[in-house]
C-alpha cells in the first residue's frame, strides 16, 4: 500500500493519455462547475469545433465519455493501490480545458469511498442530470459503463475486478452485455468528423466492424 498522493502519481504514470496535475502544480476550477449550462455550452462548442460536429449531443457524449474515463482511471487505480478510491469531491477536484480536452487537477489527494461511490454518486450522477438537456441520460450512463470497463482494461486485472464490482451499481447495471461487453446504447462518435466505431459499439456486427479507434482523439 502507498499513500494517496503517491498512488495518484502512479496512476498518472500508468495512464499517460490523460493529463493530470497533482499537488502544488494543481489548480483549475472545481469540477462542480461542469454542471453549469454556460460552462458546458462553451466546452461543447470548443470540442464540437475540434471534432467536426455541429450536433451538441455528439460533443456532449464525447466530452462525458472522456471525463468518465479520467475519473474511472483515478478511482480504480487508487483503489487498487490503497484499498480506497481517491476522494473525488466535485467542489475540490479541479479541471481546466484546452479546446474541449479536460485536464484534472488534484491539489491535496485524500482517501474517499468505493470507486462507484466516488465516480457515479458524487461526480457522474449530478453531471448526467445537468447534461440531460442536451442528450438522453441513458446514453451517458452507457458511456460511463463503457469507460469503467475501458479503465479496467488499461490498468490491468486487479483494477478490472474493481471495475466489475462498480458495474453492478444500479445506474450502470445492464448497460453492457454480460457476455460480449457490447453496449446497449451508442456514444454517437461515428457522427463526428473522424468517425469510426468502438469495439463495444451496438451499431456494428459482433465481427467485422471497421475497428477505427476513437482513443487517439483526445476528449
Amino acid at each position: 500500500m502507498c499513500d494517496m498522493e503517491a498512488a495518484v502519481r502512479l496512476v498518472r504514470d500508468r495512464t499517460p493519455t490523460y493529463v493530470l496535475r497533482v499537488g502544488a502544480e494543481a489548480g483549475g476550477r472545481p469540477t462542480s462547475d461542469l454542471r453549469r449550462p454556460d460552462v458546458t455550452t462553451a466546452l461543447v462548442d470548443e470540442l464540437g469545433h475540434r471534432i467536426g460536429t455541429g450536433e451538441a449531443r455528439v460533443a456532449v457524449s464525447t466530452l462525458f465519455l472522456g471525463y468518465a474515463a479520467r475519473l474511472w482511471c483515478l478511482a480504480l487505480g487508487t483503489a487498487e493501490l490503497t484499498g480506497r478510491s481517491l476522494d473525488l469531491d466535485p467542489d475540490v477536484l479541479g479541471w481546466s480545458s484546452s479546446a474541449g480536452t479536460l485536464t484534472l487537477h488534484c491539489s491535496a489527494p485524500r482517501p474517499g469511498g468505493t470507486p462507484a461511490e466516488e465516480v457515479v454518486d458524487r461526480q457522474l450522477g449530478p453531471l448526467a442530470h445537468a447534461w440531460s438537456r442536451w442528450i438522453a441520460p441513458g446514453a451517458l450512463w452507457g458511456n460511463a459503463a463503457s469507460a469503467a470497463r475501458g479503465a479496467g482494461t488499461v490498468l490491468g486485472p486487479a483494477a478490472m475486478s474493481l471495475a466489475e464490482e462498480a458495474l453492478a451499481h444500479p445506474l450502470l447495471a445492464n448497460r453492457l452485455d454480460p457476455n460480449t461487453h457490447r453496449r446497449a446504447s451508442c456514444c454517437l462518435f461515428y457522427r463526428a468528423r473522424p468517425g469510426g466505431y468502438c469495439g463495444d459499439c451496438p451499431l456494428t456486427p459482433h465481427q467485422g466492424f471497421d475497428g477505427r479507434d476513437r482513443s487517439s482523439i483526445r476528449r
